[in-house]
């Protein structure tokens, strides 16, 4: 059976799993209804024809995820960059800037891969899940002005609501945790009660001093 701080770790690394888990569902609830429901629930359409390559990268540069995922590409290339740089200025110190600019050429002559790159794989799943009708709603709906708006403002809705949700579950989460302690603690000590230690036998009678002492 754990004992305190075996119990203690276990409400530690529970909580943070829990915290991690509503956070996430929290967030994924923001995107799905924002950035879903929104635009396809526009239009109900009874049309299974699935949508074309086109109609689907059409409503992702709508939705901004083609320019989105570029854009992280980019960083993550630039940051590559700046970490193989510093490796190497730590190895050479002596490094001139002729070697170094040689080193970021290695970098420029060999981009990292792009949306089009991974796009052939996202798009079937699209068609698979959406009609030509619900993307068009969503390209219809993502080039309004509405839609435009709505984008613009998902990243400090995603941020404001990961504060203040995130503020809130910490606390009940805390009251969690204590609460859930108090009642492990009652249950070990109902399964593990402690030993009465052993009563004192009795003398025999008759027993002479002499060889109670021996």
């Amino acid at each position: 059976m754990a004992g305190p701080s075996s119990r203690a770790r276990i409400g530690r690394l529970g909580a943070l799993a829990l915290l991690d888990c509503v956070l996430c569902c929290v967030l994924c609830g923001v995107l799905g209804c924002v950035l879903c429901g929104a635009a396809l629930a526009q239009t109900v359409t009874l049309d299974p024809t699935p949508p074309s390559r086109a109609q689907v990268l059409k409503l992702m540069s709508a939705m901004g995820v083609q320019q989105s995922v570029d854009e992280s590409l980019r960083v993550t290339q630039q940051k590559m960059k700046a970490a193989a740089r510093a490796s190497f200025e730590k190895k050479d110190p002596g490094a001139d800037a002729a070697t170094l600019k040689k080193l970021d050429e290695v970098f420029d002559n060999t981009p990292l891969f792009t949306f089009e790159d991974v796009a052939e794989a996202i798009i079937p799943v699209y068609q698979k899940n959406l009609s030509a009708g619900d993307v068009q709603a969503g390209i219809d709906f993502y080039s309004s002005e509405a839609g435009k708006r709505l984008l613009e403002k998902v990243p400090e809705i995603i941020r404001e609501a990961n504060e203040q949700g995130g503020q809130l579950v910490q606390k009940k989460l805390q009251a969690y945790s204590e609460e859930l302690e108090r009642k492990l603690e009652a249950f070990e000590s109902e399964a593990n009660p402690a030993k009465l230690p052993d009563a004192p036998q009795p003398k025999a009678a008759g027993t002479s001093k002499d060889e109670t002492s021996k």
